[in-house]
C-alpha cells in the first residue's frame, strides 16, 4: 500500500509538470495561431481535427477503454505478459484501421470537398495524413503508460514535443506557409511524442518482462470493448467536433472558425484544471482501489470527492467568463472573434457538464455497467437531428445549445440508471458553499470590470478575484478533513485548506 501511495505522489508531480507547463505553452501557441490564420483557415484547421476525432473512433473499436480498465487490474495481479499482449494487439489493429480510413477519405475527396464547402480539403488531409496516423498510435501508447503509472515518461515526451511544436509552428508560419505549414509543424510534434513514449515503454516496462503462456480472457475483453465502442460512437456524436461538420456543411468554414475559437478557448482553460491534470492518475487509482476490495459502498464517497474538486475549480471559472469574457477576447486573443462571445458563454457551461460526467463514468466503468452509457447515447441522435433542424434558423448559437442540452440529458440518464446499482448521492451542502463563494467573487468582478482597459488590468482583476474566492473558501469550507488530507498528500506542502 505504501508503495502505491509513493507511486501516486510521484506521478502526481509529473502530471503537474506535464499538464501545467505544456498547456500554458500550447495556449501561447494557440493565441499565435489564431492571430496568424484567417478565420476561414482556422475553420478548416478545426475541421481537420474533427476528422481526426472520427478517425480515432473508427480505428478504436473500444481498445483504449480496454487498456485503461484492465491494465491496472493485470498490473495488480502481476500478469505482465497480458499487458504486453494487449498493447501489441491494440497498436497493430489501430495502425491498420487508421491507414485504411485515411485512404477512404482521400479516395472520396471530391464529394467530401463539396459537402464541407472547402475546395482543397483533400490536399490538407494529404499534408496531415502521417500526422493523423501518428496521433492515433500515440493514444494507444499513452493509455498504456498512464495505466502503468509511468506518467514521468508521458510528461517528458510532451514537454520536449511542445518545445518542438512551438519552434516548428513559428518557423512555418513566419515563412507564410499558412495552414499547410501549421500541419507540417503538428506532424513534427506528434512524431516527437510517439518516438519518446515508445522508447520509454520499452525501457521501463517491455524489456523487464518476458512473454508467458497466459491467455487473455477474450470473451470478457470483447464484451467490454464492444459496449465501450458503441459508447464511444455516442460520445463522438455528442462531441463539439461533430458540430464542425454540420456547421461547415450548412454555413461554411468561416462559421466553423468562430465556433472552433470558442471551443479552443474553453479547452485551453480545462486543460490546466487540476481534475483534468490528474485525470489519468485519478482513473488508475480509482480502479486500483476498487480492485482491492470490490466494495460499491466506497464509490459514493470517492464520487462526491471528485465532484467537489471539479466544482471547486469549475464554478468560479464559469461565472468569471460570463462577466469578463469580452475583455478576454479583446486583450488576449483578437477582436475579430468578438461575434463568438455568446458561444464562449455557452461552451463554458458545456465544460461544466462534461466535467461532472468524468466521476460518474468512473463509477460506471468500475462496476462494469458500460451498457448504461451505451444506452444513454440515444441523445446523440437527438443532438445530430437537433443540430440539422435548428442550424438554419438559429445558426451556430442554436447548434451550441442543442449540443449542450444533449450532454445534460445524457448525464441525467446515466445518473438515474447507475443508482440502481450504486447508492450515489450528491453532497448538496458542500456544492452550495462552493457556489456561494464563487457568486460573491463574480459580483466583485462585475463591479470592477469597467476598469479593465488593457491586458495588465485584466490580469490584476483575475488575480484579485482569485484571492477573494480562495479567501472565502478558506472560511466557508466545503471539504472534509479526510478529503483535504488526500489532496495534501499529493502536494509538497499541505496547502489545500478549503
Amino acid at each position: 500500500m505504501n508503495d502505491l501511495h509513493e507511486k501516486i505522489k510521484q506521478n502526481a508531480k509529473y502530471l503537474v509538470l506535464q499538464n501545467v507547463a505544456t498547456p500554458l505553452i500550447n495556449m501561447a501557441i494557440a493565441i499565435y495561431i489564431i492571430k496568424k490564420l484567417s478565420i476561414v483557415e482556422y475553420g478548416v484547421y478545426n475541421l481537420l481535427y474533427a476528422l481526426i476525432t472520427y478517425l480515432a473512433l473508427f480505428s478504436s473499436v473500444g481498445l483504449l477503454n480496454v487498456l485503461q480498465r484492465y491494465i491496472p487490474e493485470y498490473s495488480t495481479k502481476q500478469q505482465y505478459s497480458s499487458i504486453k499482449k494487449l498493447f501489441n494487439y491494440s497498436l497493430a489493429i489501430r495502425l491498420v484501421l487508421a491507414v485504411f480510413f485515411i485512404a477512404i477519405l482521400l479516395a472520396f475527396s471530391n464529394p467530401i470537398n463539396h459537402l464541407f464547402k472547402v475546395e482543397n480539403l483533400h490536399e490538407y488531409i494529404g499534408y496531415f495524413a502521417l500526422g493523423m496516423v501518428i496521433f492515433l498510435e500515440i493514444q494507444v501508447v499513452e493509455a498504456t503508460l498512464s495505466s502503468l503509472l509511468l506518467n514521468k515518461s508521458i510528461m517528458f515526451s510532451y514537454i520536449l514535443a511542445t518545445l518542438v511544436r512551438a519552434a516548428m509552428t513559428y518557423f512555418f508560419l513566419e515563412k507564410d506557409l499558412g495552414l499547410k505549414g501549421l500541419l507540417y509543424a503538428e506532424t513534427f510534434y506528434y512524431g516527437t511524442i510517439l518516438c519518446v513514449q515508445f522508447i520509454f515503454y520499452n525501457i521501463h516496462f517491455a524489456s523487464k518482462y518476458s512473454a508467458s503462456p497466459e491467455k487473455l480472457p477474450l470473451r470478457r475483453l470483447f464484451r467490454y470493448s464492444g459496449f465501450s465502442y458503441f459508447d464511444e460512437i455516442g460520445w463522438t456524436i455528442l462531441d463539439v467536433k461533430t458540430d464542425f461538420f454540420i456547421i461547415s456543411t450548412f454555413l461554411g468554414p468561416t462559421m466553423v472558425g468562430l465556433y472552433g475559437f470558442a471551443n479552443q478557448f474553453v479547452e485551453s482553460i480545462s486543460k490546466v484544471m487540476p481534475f483534468k491534470i490528474f485525470r489519468p492518475l485519478i482513473r488508475s487509482i480509482f480502479f486500483f482501489k476498487f480492485t482491492e476490495n470490490n466494495k460499491t459502498s466506497q464509490l459514493n464517497r470517492h464520487f462526491n470527492f471528485l465532484v467537489k474538486l471539479i466544482a471547486f475549480i469549475s464554478f468560479p471559472i464559469f461565472m468569471a467568463v460570463m462577466v469578463i469574457g469580452e475583455k478576454i477576447i479583446i486583450f488576449i486573443f483578437d477582436p475579430k472573434y468578438l461575434p463568438a462571445l455568446p458561444l464562449l458563454w455557452i461552451f463554458t457551461g458545456f465544460m461544466l457538464i462534461i466535467s461532472f460526467q468524468f466521476p460518474l463514468q468512473l463509477v460506471v466503468q468500475a462496476v462494469e455497467k458500460v451498457e448504461i452509457t451505451f444506452y444513454s447515447k440515444i441523445f446523440s441522435i437527438y443532438n445530430l437531428i437537433g443540430d440539422i433542424l435548428i442550424i438554419q434558423v438559429f445558426g451556430i448559437i442554436g447548434v451550441a445549445l442543442v449540443t449542450c442540452s444533449a450532454r445534460l440529458f445524457q448525464f441525467i440518464f446515466v445518473w438515474h440508471f447507475i443508482r440502481k446499482h450504486v447508492a450515489l448521492k450528491f453532497d448538496i451542502q458542500a456544492l452550495a458553499k462552493i457556489f456561494m463563494n464563487a457568486l460573491v467573487m463574480t459580483l466583485v468582478l462585475f463591479m470592477f470590470n469597467r476598469l479593465v482597459t488593457d491586458i495588465v488590468t485584466l490580469i490584476l482583476l483575475v488575480i484579485g478575484g482569485s484571492v477573494i474566492y480562495l479567501g472565502l473558501s478558506f472560511f466557508n469550507k466545503s471539504f472534509f478533513d479526510e478529503e483535504r488530507a488526500i489532496v495534501n498528500k499529493l502536494l509538497p506542502r499541505p496547502l489545500f485548506v478549503f
